[in-house]
């Protein structure tokens, strides 16, 4: 028998093995997986997601070629409102389009995902939807990966509903009825719900240089070399960067040249002045732009003795590959080291807006450094940043500082780990509920 248009003996084969690795997964988790990444062995695409049913509206329960889902993230946020404004009503596939969607969703689209985006029910025909698969590729998926799109979301519809978790429906009073004790051992855990903990936080954290030293460029040009290694030691003025010096030393040859012609102009129009009522109507003038050319020559000389950074005071070098600066533009104001006292230190943590609630100055921190995970170090802390940002993983969080007040002999600038940032006391079944809370206001509203 032919094959279908567009549909090879390789991509059949490859529909064949995954189908059988859907039908033999042992749960959600596997099945999850397999839909999002090996579906790609069928029919090309960018990235997948699988979008599932929520309490309210729907949710990403997996993407592909990660291991597990950040719902805070730009990604997870840009397709679940992107694929709740374009949702058909008669649950049919559809291919994401530009016109109807946000403004928001318009303008984050290049940056998350490729051009074409197509979403796909999976389910049994004349059923509900149990989940939807989301393909994005840079071209338009070919007739035969349709078809088979369209296979495959039967056998991903139907895996998912037989791994679905079944509720049992029993009243709380009929198993207490039948076991006594249970009563019991309610008392005991209610009674131990109540004990006070303190809430706690874990949040990424490296120690920084406090109040450091920025070595920028003072005016446009180009780092002709670095002339110390990173994390060196260096002395009060010592030459850190040399920056290419063609131009700023033709800048102020061109002044130097200009304030002889402007000198040699006013000496002779002063002898002029004697005879001449018009050079002396023009002394003024002419001293004028001597004034002038001699600012500009100062100027220019400043610029060229600017031309060798040097270290304002004694501190540690801090920053990246010295060949990456090498020959490269710099502009006015541009950061290309940091020099830091040693023995000045803090703590950065980026905290996630999830435990906002755990922010405070003078909340007490321990940090637990990579390096020396046995031996942490207590710190305080000091400030927090007025509102959250988006960090190098799309994820929103809050900018903590954090002083430490222990000492060890192997703390230095550079070091990562990990802070647990300790608050007030709590409940322990608030301790417990208090992220599903949050997560259920943000989903109801109430």
């Amino acid at each position: 028998m032919a094959d279908s248009p567009g549909v090879d003996t390789n991509r059949l084969s490859a529909l064949f093995d995954v189908e059988h690795r859907a039908r033999s997964a042992a749960d959600l988790t596997t099945l999850r997986f397999v839909i999002v990444n090996e579906s790609r062995r069928v029919f090309g695409y960018a990235h997948a997601a699988l979008i599932e049913p929520a309490v309210t509206g729907w949710k990403i329960t997996a993407v592909s070629d990660v291991a597990s889902v950040d719902r805070n993230g730009l990604f997870a946020q840009w397709v679940e409102r992107a694929f709740a404004q374009q949702k058909p009503t008669d649950d049919s596939a559809f291919e994401l389009s530009e016109a109807a969607l946000g403004e928001w969703e318009r303008g984050v689209w290049p940056d998350v995902s490729p051009s074409q985006v197509r979403v796909v029910p999976l389910g049994l025909p004349g059923h509900a939807p149990v989940a939807w698969l989301w393909l994005a590729s840079e071209q338009p998926l070919d007739e035969g990966a349709l078809s088979l799109t369209e296979h495959l979301a039967e056998v991903y519809g139907h895996a998912l509903a037989a791994l679905s978790p079944k509720t049992r429906r029993r009243s709380l009073w009929e198993r207490l009825s039948k076991r006594r004790y249970w009563v019991v051992l309610a008392i005991a855990v209610g009674l131990l719900l109540l004990l006070p903990i303190h809430l706690s936080a874990l949040a990424p954290a490296e120690i920084v240089a406090r109040d450091p030293d920025i070595v920028a460029a003072p005016s446009d040009g180009v780092v002709e070399k670095v002339l110390v290694a990173p994390n060196e030691r260096v002395a009060a003025g010592q030459p850190l960067v040399a920056l290419d010096d063609i131009e700023t030393r033709n800048r102020y040859e061109v002044a130097s040249e200009q304030l002889e012609v402007a000198n040699a102009q006013l000496e002779q129009a002063e002898q002029e002045a004697f005879s001449d009522a018009q050079s002396r109507a023009e002394l003024a003038t002419r001293r004028a732009e001597v004034g002038l050319r001699e600012v500009q020559k100062a100027y220019a000389k400043q610029q060229l003795d600017r031309i060798v950074l040097k270290a304002d005071r004694a501190g540690i070098a801090i920053f990246n590959d010295p060949d990456d600066w090498a020959g490269r533009p710099v502009q006015t104001g541009e950061r290309i080291m940091q020099l830091a006292d040693p023995s000045r230190r803090e703590v950065r943590i980026d905290l996630a807006v999830d435990d906002a609630l755990l922010l405070s100055e003078d909340a007490p921190m321990k940090l637990f450094l990579d390096a020396h995970p046995l031996s942490p170090v207590a710190g305080q802390i000091v400030r927090v940043s007025y509102k959250p940002e988006v960090d190098d993983h799309d994820s929103m969080v809050y900018h903590v500082t954090a002083r430490l007040t222990g000492e060890r002999d192997w703390l230095r600038i550079g070091l990562r780990g990990t802070a647990k940032i300790t608050g007030s006391r709590v409940p322990l079944i608030y301790y417990l509920l208090r992220r599903p809370i949050a997560a259920l206001r943000q989903t109801v509203g109430y």
